[in-house]
This record gives C-alpha cells, sequence and structure tokens, in this order.
C-alpha cells in the first residue's frame, strides 16, 4: 500500500475563475508528478518559486462536484491574504491536514459559507506551525496533524 500524497508542486495555469468569482481567488496547478492527493480541502503551507518563507493555504482537491458538468479532478490552492498575479509561476505545496471531503453543495452561498469557514479553520491550525523551508516536510518535522 502507498503513503498518501503529502507533497505537491507545479506551474500556476489560468482556471475556470470561478473562485476570484466568489471571493476566494485560486492558483490551479498543473502538477509536475502523476501523483495526485485524495479528494478533499486541506490546510496547506505553499511556497511560490524559490521563496524560503511558506504561506498558509487552504487547497482543493477534486472535482468540485456543486458545479454540474464533466470535469476533472485538479488542485486549486487558495493562498491566505494574499493577492498576487502567480500564473506561470511554480507551487511546492504541503498538505497538513484534511479539513473535510469534498461535498456538492445545494447552493452556491452555502458553499461560499463552507469555504470562508475552511479558510478560518485552516488559518487557526497553521498559525504554530514553522513557515521555513528546510527541506523536512513540516509533517517530518513534528508539525504534521489531522482533522
Amino acid at each position: 500500500m502507498s503513503a498518501p500524497v503529502r507533497e505537491i508542486a507545479g506551474v500556476v495555469v489560468p482556471g475556470d475563475g470561478r473562485g476570484r468569482d466568489l471571493g476566494f481567488p485560486t492558483a490551479n496547478l498543473a502538477l509536475d508528478g502523476p501523483g495526485l492527493p485524495a479528494d478533499g480541502i486541506y490546510a496547506a503551507l505553499a511556497w511560490l518559486d524559490d521563496e524560503q518563507e511558506g504561506m498558509p493555504a487552504t487547497v482543493s482537491v477534486g472535482a468540485n462536484p456543486t458545479f454540474h458538468g464533466s470535469r476533472e479532478r485538479r488542485v486549486e490552492v487558495h493562498l491566505h491574504d494574499t493577492d498576487l498575479d502567480l500564473y506561470g509561476h511554480r507551487l511546492r505545496v504541503e498538505l497538513l491536514a484534511l479539513l473535510r471531503p469534498t461535498l456538492c453543495f445545494d447552493t452556491v452561498a452555502a458553499l461560499v459559507a463552507q469555504t470562508a469557514a475552511d479558510i478560518e479553520r485552516a488559518g487557526a491550525l497553521l498559525a504554530t506551525v514553522p513557515r521555513a523551508r528546510t527541506g523536512r516536510p513540516a509533517s517530518r518535522r513534528g508539525h504534521g496533524f489531522s482533522a
């Protein structure tokens, strides 16, 4: 049995633009490798290009079932309190906690409310996690946790 995917990386590519429209801009990743984490919403740290300090993030992995249609699974990273043009930049993301499974919401308003709660919860969980890049994932520095 293989270990769960905890670290992913890729280049930021254009998505649907829906996250920004809903008030939560996301960076859609074209992943470097074939491994994709299990579907869900995660608390994470993300490093932009060669930056040494990670940024708190909330990550969605899955096909976004609230918006119907045929969609492939994707990774979308929301950087907390950040509004940068990330297209073409590389992000390395370490998933530190699964906050909840991917859900299909009855309304967009319900999705927006849950997303705001997810970001708040992720921020609280990440408040005590060191953000410096050390070459060792935070989950192996005694700071990994699960929901």
